[in-house]
């Protein structure tokens, strides 16, 4: 394992209330053991607008303390590096991006929906509805044994065509289906294949999948800082996104003509920009069942204009406020699941926070601690949020129950994790020699995916 740092806080770091000091710890690491920096130097931003940076040592059992205090809800934002001795940046220790937040339940979007979001979105949807895709290209490639794999196109309801892949089991029956989009490129659609499932992924632009990225980029230049116009994006009729998720919906109707699909289970998926075609899928097609999204990006797009830190994406404008993922989370109606990490920069905390605190839906957030939008930590430290209105008081009680995997359980008490103070639950296996467990509350209680659909993690029998 190659050295690095590592970054603690002095309680959980979703836990701390405005005014109060947080305390982030920076320890250098290898192989999980403390070893020494000399030179720690580390700047901080903060959600209410500060800026504060300093230098320090780290040594084992002896970390840097790095103190800070938010005025309002909002995350702090700290940057770690080691120099050597003379001054030099050391290359040989990975640095570390991490956050932690306060009262960050309070976080609200720094917008308004649109008036007429439900109107401009209900007319492309009659439009997908009134229109029948038609097959432009089928043309079955090299695939995982069990699968065939298919390279798409598809026409749409524009001057523009949808294009994937799309990979289905090869033995008989019919199965559940899963939607992916990709991030923020010019590439094209990557191959999945995922077991008992038919696994489809959709380019964000519609052009041929088998070209690379060099061929794409001399191909099709103009597409090289596609999304950024601000001039398009002034109006939500001629923003490059408007085109983006016609192609998405028109490509998810065509995928429920597939025969081998269940009709049951169907999933929509993707990360960063992916995150963002998949939330989208999902709030206008009633089909979706299950919300799957990674680093979300296009979260709460004025958030700077409110004074919080600002991530990569197109400056606010009115064409894009009926596409900030942000919006288009509050009209997504089956269970999601977010996962991303408090050291993302591109994608910043405090919008993702937004984001799962602005849908109604079932929904789960998972915060990694460290990590970028890009690279993931070293050592994870895990922190969780469920939300569920059937259970909106996320109560566990004493009694039997069924794991979705069949075995079943009986939970015999409560506890608390002395480090993070975080609630736990005790329970005994009903089966075998009755091994006892514990699990966090927020995992205990919260949904999972099982066939594209959600399930509860333990039933109450």
């Amino acid at each position: 394992m190659a050295k690095y740092l590592l970054c603690k806080t002095d309680k959980n770091a979703l836990s701390y209330k405005c005014g109060e000091k947080i305390v982030f710890l920076i320890s250098a690491r290898e192989n999980a053991m403390d070893i020494s920096c000399d030179k720690i130097h580390w700047r901080l931003w903060t959600d209410d607008g500060g800026f504060f940076e300093g230098e320090g040592k780290s040594e084992p059992n002896k970390p840097l303390r790095v103190e800070v205090v938010l005025n309002r809800p909002g995350f702090a934002h700290i940057f770690c590096e080691c120099y050597t001795p003379d001054g030099k940046l050391d290359t040989s220790i990975d640095t570390v991006d991490a956050s932690a937040g306060a009262e960050i339940e309070k976080l609200s979007y720094c917008d308004t929906v649109p008036e007429d979001f439900d109107e401009y979105w209900g007319e492309i949807e009659k439009q997908i509805e009134a229109f029948t895709p038609e097959i432009v290209k089928w043309d079955e490639v090299d695939s995982k044994e069990g699968f065939k794999t298919y390279d798409v196109r598809i026409t749409t309801p524009i001057d523009s065509l949808a294009s994937g892949y799309i990979s289905i089991p090869e033995k008989k029956g019919t199965f559940p289906m899963m939607v992916g989009f990709q991030g923020c490129s010019l590439g094209g659609a990557y191959k999945s294949h995922i077991d008992n499932t038919i696994s489809a992924v959709f380019n964000a632009h519609g052009f041929e999948n088998h070209l690379d990225k060099e061929e794409l980029e001399k191909k099709y230049p103009h597409l090289y800082d596609y999304g950024f116009n601000e001039e398009e994006n002034a109006s939500n009729k001629t923003t490059y996104f408007r085109n983006m998720m016609i192609r998405n919906l028109a490509a998810v109707k065509f995928l429920k003509t597939l025969p081998q699909w269940n009709k049951e289970g169907f999933m929509a998926t993707g990360g960063s920009q992916g995150a963002l075609q998949a939330t989208t899928v999902a709030a206008h097609d009633k089909d979706i069942t299950f919300l799957e999204i990674f680093i979300p990006w296009f979260c709460n797009l004025n958030a700077v204009g409110c004074g919080y830190m600002d991530g990569w994406r197109p400056k606010f404008a009115e064409g894009l406020r009926y596409f900030d993922t942000v919006a288009q989370g509050t009209r997504v109606k089956c269970p999601t699941r977010i996962t991303a990490y408090l050291g993302d920069s591109c994608c910043p905390a405090s919008t993702v926070t937004t984001l799962y605190n602005s849908m109604t839906c079932p929904k789960i957030l998972n915060f990694f601690q460290a990590g970028t939008h890009t690279a993931r930590p070293a050592e994870p430290e895990k922190f969780s949020f469920f939300s569920d209105n059937e259970n909106p008081d996320n109560e566990v009680i004493l009694g039997k129950y069924r794991h979705f995997k069949g075995n079943e359980y009986e939970v015999i008490g409560k506890a608390y994790d002395s480090e993070t103070m975080e609630e736990m639950i005790i329970y005994k296996a009903l089966y075998g020699e009755g091994e006892t467990w514990v699990r966090p509350k927020t995992m205990f209680n919260e949904f999972t995916e099982k066939n594209c659909l959600a399930v509860k993690r333990f039933t109450k029998i």
